[in-house]
């Protein structure tokens, strides 16, 4: 009799608590219910939502340890926060804010840095991130954690791009954090002086995820100028890089260290790597073989498969030193300035089911890089290659010799 008594007080608990959830309307213009968007925070408990009106805000926010939603009505074509003229991050999570944490559907602009997450892992979706410079680290979001704690947000969906660190992550950065970076669109940012023009990830906790996005002409001043993902501290990382389009990127190699990695730098880690299409990178240094599509250095055990891996500008296809012993297996690659193999992973390409074949992208002219019906990217036998499994256009003409010259190299894979 207690067990039920005690089932039905918690219901009766339970049910007009969710019901006390409130939405606080804010409105540029008109009837508002408070009369920023901070205030609307301000105002707001665990739970609410505060939904912001079309307009522009010239306001930089802090959710203030708040699990609550902010979101616009119309999206962020519509709806702006901006801020210009005011010092710091136009949006902050810096109070142990948890998943439950939104920020869907503004254009977030005009910042000493777009986002900054520090010990929080809230929620970001749906956002235009674009136009924020001044940070050191970090121009469109900064992830930051302590050693003592696992944090890891959600930033999915947006589009992220124009953005400018000085130094590390032109787009989005996270240190000693566990991050979610799915499906967005990251492009034209810079990390002028440092690593990770689009994305910049060091950690020591494993499991994070970068899937899904489109990662196209971010430039870093020294390594990643795609992606650069190491491990912090002693030891080697483990995390997914996996169904992404990284495109045109460019590392300048201002250390001159022996790498630079255009597309992806990979630093102590035993990342999974596979079904990227990794294209038209570029990786410079004192000479040309300093990895224009991936880079593998240091300590770590990498599995890079199933990708393609094609027409990187200068450096290379795959560049591997220092120690690293990466399975490289069932990819493509393709014209490759440089050499498809840079380093200790010369021969990379004659082995492990990996092939040499054109793609036979559909319209790489007009930046349609899924793949023909007939093209071997489909036909692998480990099944497709690259970030697009269904084809994108008709079959094309292929020579016959050009596919059947190769399957001999799959008794290896």
């Amino acid at each position: 009799m207690n067990r039920t008594f005690g089932t039905a007080t918690f219901a009766l608990v339970l049910i007009p608590s969710l019901a006390m959830a409130r939405t606080w309307h804010i409105a540029a213009y008109g009837p508002s219910d408070a009369p920023s968007v901070q205030a609307g925070i301000d105002s707001a408990a665990a739970g609410d939502t505060v939904l912001v009106g079309i307009g522009t805000y010239f306001e930089t926010i802090n959710f203030k340890g708040k699990n609550i939603v902010v979101k616009s009505a119309e999206g962020p074509e519509q709806t702006f926060l901006n801020g210009s003229g005011k010092a710091g991050r136009v949006v902050s999570f810096v109070s142990g804010e948890g998943r439950s944490a939104l920020l869907e559907g503004f254009t977030i602009t005009a910042g000493q840095g777009g986002i900054i997450i520090l010990n929080s892992e809230p929620t970001l979706t749906e956002n235009k991130i674009t136009g924020n410079s001044g940070a050191q680290d970090g121009g469109g979001v900064w992830c930051g954690g302590v050693i003592t704690e696992e944090w890891s947000p959600l930033i999915e969906n947006n589009v992220i791009t124009d953005n400018i660190a000085q130094s590390l992550a032109g787009g989005v950065g996270a240190d000693i954090m566990k991050c979610e970076v799915l499906n967005n669109r990251i492009e034209r940012n810079e990390a002028t002086n440092g690593d990770g023009g689009g994305i910049y990830y060091r950690s020591i906790y494993p499991g994070a995820k970068f899937t899904g996005n489109i990662i196209d002409s971010n430039v870093a001043g020294d390594h990643g100028g795609g992606i650069y993902v190491g491990r912090f501290g002693d030891g080697v990382l483990d995390l997914e890089v996996a169904n992404n389009l990284v495109l045109n990127n460019h590392a300048k190699g201002q250390a001159m260290t022996g790498e630079s990695g255009g597309g992806i730098w990979l630093w102590e880690t035993n990342a999974w790597v596979h079904h990227n299409t990794v294209v038209g990178n570029w990786g410079e240094g004192p000479n040309n073989a300093y990895g224009g599509g991936i880079v593998i250095e240091q300590l770590g055990s990498p599995i890079i498969e199933q990708n393609i891996i094609a027409f990187s500008a200068t450096g290379g296809g795959v560049w591997c030193g220092g120690g690293a012993s990466p399975t490289i297996r069932n990819n493509l690659a393709w014209q490759n300035s440089g050499g498809d193999g840079v380093q200790d992973c010369q021969t990379w390409w004659q082995s492990n089911g990996n092939i040499v074949d054109n793609p036979y992208f559909c319209d790489m002219a007009g930046g349609d890089f899924r793949v023909a019906e007939n093209s071997g990217v489909i036909t692998h036998p480990a099944g497709p290659l690259g970030a697009f499994p269904i084809p994108g256009c008709g079959p094309v003409s292929i020579l016959p010799s050009t596919w059947g010259s190769l399957k001999a190299k799959y008794g290896d894979h």
